[in-house]
């Protein structure tokens, strides 16, 4: 049951839309969201200190989104704040994103060299690139989900931060990754090497 927390708590996280529109038939919003911080303090209890930490440091924009509108929720009753957590998420992972391009190193740049190492100044310019257009993203999804949750039906909103909008990311990413490896041709030993490098031959 332990080894099995993590893969449930991923679950919870992607499924929210889904599980919060279930609930909102069946129980108060208020029980829903002591529900959810009772989830996340039994997350937190059953962590190492160690992996606890370094969760907090990868995971903590959308964490602390997911428990602002879960405290708002219990105190208040209202399930609006529960609505309105997918937009929350995607503001704090705006902010985060946003925030990296002031920094050395942005959000991308910091994922692609923990797959590959060392990046030439030209991909280092285009993961700052790629790091705007998430940014973009995560702004127009954040005003598409709010719209839903205070302006549409519980049902749309569901369809929508349930489904479309991970059928957006997905594209994007699955767009993005196509692109970055016709473009660079460079690869580090993922399962899709050997599909990509048929269509895109590494150049001489």
């Amino acid at each position: 049951m332990l080894r099995a927390m993590p893969g449930l708590f991923t679950f919870g996280l992607v499924a929210y839309p889904v599980l919060v529109y279930v609930a909102l038939g069946v129980v108060s919003p208020r029980t829903i969201a002591l529900g959810t911080l009772g989830l996340f303090a039994l997350r937190a209890v059953l962590t190492k200190p160690g992996r606890l930490w370094t969760y907090a440091g990868v995971f903590s924009p959308v964490g602390v989104a997911v428990a602002a509108t879960a405290v708002w929720g219990a105190w208040s009753g209202d399930p609006r704040p529960l609505l309105l957590e997918p937009a929350a998420s995607n503001l704090a992972l705006l902010g985060a994103f946003g925030a990296s391009l002031f920094r050395e190193q942005s959000a991308i740049e910091r994922l692609a060299r923990a797959q590959v190492g060392e990046l030439p100044p030209y991909e280092v310019t285009y993961c700052r690139k790629v790091t705007g257009v998430w940014c973009a993203f995560f702004a127009a999804n954040a005003a598409a989900c709010a719209g839903f949750a205070l302006y549409g039906s519980r049902e749309s909103w569901a369809v929508y931060t349930g489904a479309v909008s991970y059928v957006l990311i997905g594209a994007l990413f699955a767009s993005e990754y196509v692109y970055r490896h016709w473009r660079f041709r460079r690869y580090h030993g993922a399962r899709t090497d050997g599909l990509l490098k048929r269509w895109f031959p590494p150049r001489a």
